[in-house]
């Protein structure tokens, strides 16, 4: 009997080192280098995230086991290294800590490049294309065209495919906003995934800052032998 599994993941920014006070005027379109703030990559950078989650797992019709947790996240850029195709990567070494009063401890290292027209970070293995530039309110591609979309990964005992009928479009930029405590005068939100179908439900939304990078996340995976509501 298949089960239902409810996995909500969602990131908020905490800390950042790089203010940003920079207001567009220009009308003329900006060319790929000019959002590049949006995928800033600098040795020293770093960034701290509160990350909740949630697990839920019905075990009979009448009862669910639901699992939640709240950890800290930082992501500090420590070195630059060269592919075996001579493209430059960052290295981002990925700490975690229960709260405030426990040790970063070291997670494990992922990378991030950035050319003319991408950002890419590669994932435990799994490179995601970010970005693509120029962005405009119509951007809209295939973020994980080298991610095989039938993969697997394991949630609550069993095994499920969370990158199903993923789509990556642009829903608004260079747009003021909050994100937690924090006022910003240009943000990108980007969609990566809203498919719904009877038993499944795959979204994915994030929000990113000039000159500071990503600063909030939402993920929701949903697989269900029950209809999923939109």
């Amino acid at each position: 009997m298949k089960k239902s599994h409810l996995f909500l993941a969602t990131t908020l920014f905490l800390l950042f080192l790089q203010a940003c006070d920079e207001r567009r005027t220009a009308i003329a379109p900006l060319s790929p280098e000019q959002q590049h703030p949006y995928f800033p990559l600098a040795i020293g950078q770093y960034a701290v995230y509160q990350i909740d989650s949630m697990v839920y797992d019905p075990i009979s019709d009448l009862a669910a086991i639901v699992d939640t947790s709240t950890t800290y996240l930082k992501e500090e850029i420590t070195d630059t290294l060269r592919d075996n195709t001579g493209a430059l990567l960052y290295k981002v070494e990925r700490f975690e800590r229960k709260d405030a009063n426990t040790p970063w401890v070291l997670k494990n290292i992922w990378t991030a490049q950035r050319s003319t027209y991408q950002a890419i970070r590669t994932e435990d293995n799994l490179r995601f294309l970010k970005l693509v530039f120029p962005l405009d309110r119509r951007t809209d591609w295939n973020g994980n065209i080298w991610i095989d979309d039938a993969l697997e990964i394991e949630i609550a005992g069993e095994r499920i495919r969370p990158f199903t009928n993923w789509h990556y479009e642009v829903d608004t930029i260079d747009m003021p906003g909050i994100v937690g405590a924090f006022a910003f005068d240009s943000l990108l939100t980007i969609t990566e995934a809203d498919d719904v179908n009877l038993i499944e439900r795959r979204l994915s939304r994030a929000k990113y800052a000039r000159n500071v990078g990503l600063v909030w996340r939402e993920q929701w995976i949903l697989d269900s032998r029950y209809p999923v509501m939109g």
